[in-house]
């Protein structure tokens, strides 16, 4: 996937809307409106609790060329601060544990085999945490790429 960035001033923000977790502790997205090179975006989208204020100078990352509701992230100029993203090292760790439980996870599998205890089960549970492996490589490459265009 290709990841386009432009530096941009941030004006007229208003419609804040934060998503919160089921617990209501944490906010997982924020929805706003904001006026970018003099073009109204609604609704646009990102991970987390960025701060937003008129007149923020971000150089943001999006998936289409001037399509703000394909935002991914930025980095605030004034703070320094990177939000939408985990950095790369976070990204990297998840996928270490995910490899290192997959592989506990299939010596036991591979046991229940040699025993023949073996069913369809483990044949789900293999799937499943094959994706898990593949979701978890998948997010360290985009915030690798979203780091690099951000911080180069």
């Amino acid at each position: 996937m290709t990841y386009h960035a432009t530096t941009v001033t941030l004006q007229n923000i208003g419609g804040i809307v934060a998503e919160k977790d089921k617990y209501g502790r944490r906010t997982i997205r924020t929805a706003f409106n904001v006026t970018v090179a003099g073009k109204r975006q609604y609704a646009v989208q990102m991970r987390g609790a960025p701060r937003l204020e008129n007149g923020m100078v971000v150089t943001a990352v999006l998936r289409d060329t001037d399509n703000w509701q394909t935002l991914v992230g930025w980095l605030n100029h004034a703070t320094g601060e990177i939000c939408g993203v985990d950095s790369p090292e976070i990204s990297f760790w998840w996928f270490v544990a995910g490899i290192l439980m997959s592989a506990l996870l299939y010596l036991k599998w591979i046991n229940e085999a040699h025993s023949g205890d073996a069913s369809t089960r483990v044949v789900v549970w293999i799937i499943a945490v094959v994706a898990m492996n593949a979701w978890t490589l998948f997010s360290w490459r985009r915030s690798a790429k979203v780091y690099r265009l951000l911080k180069p």
